[in-house]
């Protein structure tokens, strides 16, 4: 009779064993969603970089534009 046993064991074991998968499952499930949120955070702080960079340079070529300008006081009589 402990032939039947056994079975009774595995049909355990096979539960356990797919709890224990499904538990692995969300856990790696977390941890990919965080490298894509870490990876999607980095490209963000790059294009604000890149944008104030362009907004810096834009500016500073303005102040020339703007330098370059030549004012005459002309006197009125």
């Amino acid at each position: 009779m402990e032939g039947g046993d056994d079975g009774v064991e595995m049909l355990v074991d096979s539960k356990d064993m797919q709890q224990q998968s499904k538990a692995l499952d969300k856990l790696t499930d977390r941890v990919e969603d965080r490298q894509l949120d870490s990876t999607r955070v980095q490209e963000a702080m790059a294009s604000i970089a890149a944008s104030a960079e362009a907004d810096r340079k834009a500016m500073i070529l303005r102040e020339k534009e703007l330098a370059a300008v030549k004012i005459h006081n002309r006197k009125r009589s």
